[in-house]
């Protein structure tokens, strides 16, 4: 269940670039919490979260203009004893490290309204009018569990006086009664239902694309300039993210990666020199000489601008060329899809990213 969280996370970010359609002006910020049911069965649905993440970013990269995307995870399921809460956090490599920490390791009393009720109180929402608010619940059994006065019956309606809407996914096959309580849920905030299979409805297609955007990747990897006090454990991130998202679902969600790193999503300018660069106020200059890294401190003023030019010049050419395999890499699986006839209605990242369009549509 954690891993889909993770999943939902990344189709959050498309939420986001739903709003930059025709003359609708894309919200300031898109924060997307996904509170995940950590206990029982729900080992599937994470582990099909962790590998689809980056496909969600993906999509929300594609609006103009790019919205700031930021994504919180909380992991519920011990009653009111325990919790994973990670913050709100627009650091796409920390929102991968947080979710790869997910796993079925709860107690099983599925507290969904106290979950809810974590999430709209102890998140640091966006305050802007325009940003995008959004609460997945993830989970399976019935939501009505808890006491009465952290009931989802009494949370959801706290959230909705935040401008956040929840939306609700049941994962499995629920009863009549169980679907009844989680389409209350998604009613009482101004929400959507969706149903998933329990193993996540992934929906997984080798590519012949998928070898080269794992290439592609490395290079992009060496444009990188880790400056500061934060650049060292940024690049470490940066590297265990790749190295976790291989080993979750091998080339194709590797790829999928490689084409969030190439997208304005995908930001670093708090640890790398190319990004910050980019930012309004920075001055090449004017940086500390011991904040740069060792080979750069050698060099004339001069020779560090010609370094920074030249290795943003390489990231862009690189980032061009990831875009162009990932459109084909995306033309491809799209005529395989249909080849089979295979459809992704039951899958986690399907569920997010309609659930994200259909918001963004009534802001029109």
């Amino acid at each position: 269940m954690t891993k889909t969280i993770i999943a939902t996370l990344l189709s959050l970010i498309v939420a986001g670039s739903a709003f930059a359609q025709n003359d609708a002006p894309a919200p300031h910020k898109v924060d997307v919490v996904f509170c995940v049911d950590r206990s029982g069965s729900m080992d599937r649905v994470i582990d099909t979260a962790k590998r689809k993440i980056w496909t969600i970013v993906n999509e929300v990269a594609k609006q103009k203009p790019t919205p700031i995307l930021r994504i919180g995870l909380i992991g519920y399921g011990s009653a009111d004893q325990d919790i994973k809460f990670f913050p709100l956090s627009s650091d796409l490599d920390k929102v991968y490290e947080n979710l790869s920490t997910f796993k079925c390791d709860m107690g099983g009393d599925e507290w969904v309204g106290w979950a809810l009720l974590q999430a709209a109180e102890r998140m640091e929402w966006a305050p802007e009018r325009k940003a995008l608010k959004m609460i997945f619940m993830v989970g399976n059994e019935t939501a009505m569990q808890g006491r009465d006065e952290v009931m989802y019956t009494k949370t959801a309606p706290q959230a909705v006086k935040k401008d956040i809407t929840v939306n609700a996914i049941y994962c499995g096959k629920p009863s009549a009664e169980e679907e009844k309580t989680w389409r209350e849920l998604a009613s009482l905030a101004d929400g959507l239902y969706s149903q998933i299979d329990l193993s996540g409805g992934e929906v997984t297609i080798q590519a012949p694309q998928d070898k080269k955007l794992v290439e592609l990747n490395q290079k992009l990897n060496a444009t990188y300039i880790p400056f500061g006090r934060h650049g060292a454990d940024g690049k470490d991130k940066q590297e265990e993210a790749d190295r976790k998202t291989v080993a979750s679902g091998a080339a194709p969600a590797a790829a999928s990666r490689a084409a969030a790193k190439a997208g304005k999503l995908y930001n670093n300018a708090a640890w790398d020199l190319v990004d910050a660069s980019k930012e309004k106020d920075f001055d090449l200059a004017k940086m500390k000489v011991e904040d740069l890294p060792q080979d750069m401190q050698k060099m004339s003023p001069e020779e560090r601008k010609a370094h920074l030019d030249k290795m943003t010049k390489e990231r862009e050419e690189v980032q061009k060329e990831i875009a162009k395999t990932s459109a084909e890499r995306q033309k491809f699986i799209d005529e395989e899809m249909k080849k089979k006839n295979l459809t992704a209605d039951a899958s986690f990242d399907e569920a997010v990213r309609k659930t994200i369009q259909e918001h963004a549509a009534k802001r029109k």
